[in-house]
């Protein structure tokens, strides 16, 4: 997911030789960077986007943001941020109690949109560690018609994994499958992506397919967990 496809290249000497099948979920990277012309100076976005753009270049983490708030306003804002993405986990717990089972009084589990929401809080306001790769791995450019999108430093389509994958000449792999969602905002990668599942196919014969994901966005296992779960299993 994310960045899969970039520490998978980046490190394929240690996960390439070991693995027979690439399940790619709507990964960054196979996008080249914008070309100088095409992209639109910091000093003429709007103060919304310069922002944002002044906090990723300060390596500014929303995680740092939500150990700012403190554990009761951080906790909230994280379940507020969760309830507006994914609605559906509160909904199907909503609908499953009854006006007879709380007339019971009877004491439910926390909702799994309860649970993700303490999971992800918690593991935000740990030490940090991870998340400071986004900003060595990834770069957001503005761009002249087609706005804002985030871009791999060392992008990996016009043949770079292809090229990579056939330099291993003992490897195990098969098939490489990659995966987004009908309404994800990674989905500008997916011409560039089916051009290397190409290359990759003619030049290495390893098997590879693109697939869409319907009513799914970015977190497609959550948005449309059935089919996603199809892909995953059925090869």
């Amino acid at each position: 997911h994310d960045n899969q496809i970039t520490t998978s290249s980046k490190h394929r000497s240690a996960v390439i030789p070991n693995i027979t099948k690439l399940i790619l979920a709507s990964p960054v990277g196979f996008q080249p960077l914008p070309s100088p012309h095409e992209r639109i100076e910091s000093s003429h976005l709007n103060p919304a986007l310069r922002l944002v753009d002044a906090l990723w270049s300060a390596n500014f983490t929303p995680q740092a943001l939500v150990r700012m708030m403190g554990s009761s306003r951080g906790q909230r804002a994280v379940k507020r941020a969760l309830h507006g993405r994914i609605p559906h986990l509160s909904s199907e717990q909503q609908q499953s109690t009854t006006s007879s089972d709380l007339e019971e009084g009877k004491d439910y589990p926390s909702s799994e949109l309860d649970l993700l929401a303490q999971y992800l809080y918690h593991i935000s306001v740990a030490p940090a560690s991870g998340e400071y790769a986004m900003n060595s791995l990834l770069e957001t450019v503005a761009c002249k018609g087609s706005g804002v999108g985030v871009y791999a430093r060392e992008p990996l389509g016009g043949g770079s994994m292809a090229g990579s994958i056939s330099r291993q000449s003992s490897s195990p792999l098969e098939s490489i499958k990659v995966l987004f969602g009908d309404k994800d905002w990674m989905q500008f990668h997916e011409p560039a992506a089916r051009k290397e599942m190409l290359s990759i196919e003619s030049t290495c014969g390893i098997k590879t397919a693109v697939h869409i994901i319907p009513e799914a966005g970015h977190h497609m296992y959550l948005d449309n967990s059935p089919c996603f779960g199809r892909h995953i299993l059925e090869d």
